[in-house]
């Protein structure tokens, strides 16, 4: 989560705002799209029923498991948000999902 956020201020501030820099000085300059918008994946952590809110809401309940944070995470996020995914067993057996971000795919194991 900590590097996506960082990898989106570095891309808006190396890339974009520079490119809108260019353009207001007058440089002959075509924009150009760098296909790493990372506000998807960064939302499906923030917004109200995302990861962390799940992740809050399970830490304050002391009946709270792995198992229905893992169950919550999947009724509220799975298919709902392309960055998150169930786990594939093979690499980790012990993962529970998976965050497609833009480094790697995450795997969550609680």
């Amino acid at each position: 989560y900590v590097n996506e956020k960082l990898q989106q201020f570095f891309n808006q501030h190396m890339f974009t705002l520079e490119q809108e820099e260019y353009v207001r000085e007058g440089l002959d300059w075509a924009n150009v799209d760098f296909g790493m918008d990372l506000q998807k994946c960064i939302d499906m952590f923030e917004k109200p029923m995302g990861l962390l809110a799940i992740f809050e809401e399970e830490s304050l309940f002391p009946k709270a498991t792995d198992q229905t944070f893992c169950e919550k995470l999947h009724t509220n996020l799975l298919g709902k948000w392309a960055n998150f995914a169930k786990a594939n067993p093979r690499p980790d057996p012990d993962a529970h999902f998976a965050v497609i971000h833009y480094a790697e795919i995450g795997r969550g194991v609680v």
